[in-house]
């Protein structure tokens, strides 16, 4: 998994007093091979999907400089497609990282 300390301080700050259950990290940042890129992050909650991922990757942008993208789901109403689509991807767990 490749976040720098800067980055974590910055999620921390980004979901602090935000209704999340459970975030997980994807995308190329999983991969310690690769180099650069921006975070994408899986966030389940059952807040207004739109409104928790703008208001996560605009104060993300407020802390650091870099792109975070956020798309939040709602566990208990995800679509087929939905399901489909995070089933195809490579997820890491972030909960313990940024609850601590």
């Amino acid at each position: 998994m490749r976040l720098s300390p800067v980055e974590i301080t910055a999620l921390r700050a980004a979901l602090t007093g935000v209704d999340w259950k459970h975030v997980w990290l994807f995308g190329s940042r999983v991969d310690d091979s690769r180099r650069g890129g921006d975070i994408d992050i899986l966030l389940h909650t059952d807040r207004p999907a739109f409104a928790v991922a703008h208001e996560v990757s605009s104060r993300y942008a407020a802390a650091v400089e870099g792109r975070l993208d956020v798309l939040a789901l709602d566990p208990q109403a995800m679509t087929d497609e939905q399901k489909r689509f995070v089933a195809t991807l490579t997820l890491e767990p972030l909960d313990d990282l940024i609850r601590n």
